[in-house]
């Protein structure tokens, strides 16, 4: 493999040399020099304004540094110069997709799939595009593909267990969902969403543990801390709920939420002066209160009286 020195030097001797820019160009963005790769492809697109390839590699680089609408501009007009390129096709679908122009992204990847009959990932974005225009039934038909294509692939399990459970095969989810984390043990989303289907057939116990496992992995999921605290409430862990509040706030310094909860442990446990505190807390961090930040208010008068 040629290396990025030895390729400088020689486009530095022959810049005139464009099938020699355009694979230098390429090798910078490959290893990030996005900026300078930029440049030298916008050299190129005005030597060759036609060139689906330039206009395509441009693409590229604007969605790596985010610019997404002149990515999308440039994904377009290298479509309209050749639109039977499997590759621009894909990637102007994915960028579609970003925008929510799901009928645009769908008929680019169906076309994909019919050149192509084993692109995974158009399979998986198909999938992706039906689970959220609601679809369900087509989401698993589609993800169900890319899983056979790809068994390996852990985000298509994880959507597809995901749809099995939108479409009320819960049994068939569970299964995914583990065989997810056997692959990838650290999946943190897959111990949530087991957390949830569990919560939702009334096994609280396996529920707490699988949240217990989602928070070990990811400390800042703070849908899963209040859920987990809901739980111990309930379940009358108080101290338990305490510890996890206690050390999510350190790690979630800023978030009134989890201040918030923790001032309702303080006020089952009748420790008024931490409750107070905590609810003080929670309303100077009120820009981040997910509550009703009125009611948090008189609440604070109240624990004043």
């Amino acid at each position: 493999m040629t290396d990025i020195n030895e390729l400088r030097e020689k486009f530095n001797k022959n810049p005139n040399d464009y099938n020699l820019m355009m694979d230098y160009a390429i090798m910078l963005s490959d290893i990030g020099e996005n900026e300078e790769a930029l440049k030298l492809f916008k050299n190129l697109r005005h030597l060759f304004p036609e060139n689906p390839q330039v206009l395509y590699n441009i693409a590229i680089i604007l969605e790596k540094l985010k610019y997404f609408d002149e990515a999308l501009t440039a994904y377009e007009k290298a479509y309209e110069l050749d639109n039977k390129n499997t590759d621009i096709m894909f990637n102007l679908a994915v960028c579609y997709i970003k925008f929510k122009n799901y009928e645009k992204a769908e008929e680019l990847l169906l076309n994909v799939i019919e050149i192509d009959k084993d692109d995974e990932n158009s399979y998986f974005h198909l999938g992706e595009i039906y689970s959220k225009i609601l679809m369900h039934d087509k989401a698993v038909k589609f993800l169900e593909k890319a899983v056979t294509l790809n068994p390996k692939d852990t985000i298509a399990l994880f959507y597809l267990a995901y749809e099995y459970k939108q479409i009320g095969e819960t049994e068939k989810s569970i299964n995914l969902y583990n065989e997810v984390i056997t692959m990838n043990p650290d999946y943190s989303w897959a111990y949530f969403n087991l957390a949830s289907i569990y919560l939702e057939l009334g096994d609280e116990n396996k529920a707490i543990s699988f949240l217990e496992k989602t928070i070990k992995i990811n400390p800042a999921d703070i849908e899963a801390i209040k859920l987990l605290t809901k739980l111990l409430f309930k379940n009358k862990k108080l101290i338990p709920a305490e510890k996890l509040l206690k050390q999510s706030i350190k790690i979630l310094p800023m978030s009134a939420d989890i201040s918030y909860l923790l001032a309702q442990v303080y006020k089952t446990l009748n420790s008024k002066i931490n409750y107070l505190k905590y609810l003080k807390l929670a309303a100077n961090q009120s820009d981040t209160f997910s509550g009703n930040v009125d009611i948090l208010l008189k609440e604070i008068e109240e624990a004043q009286k």
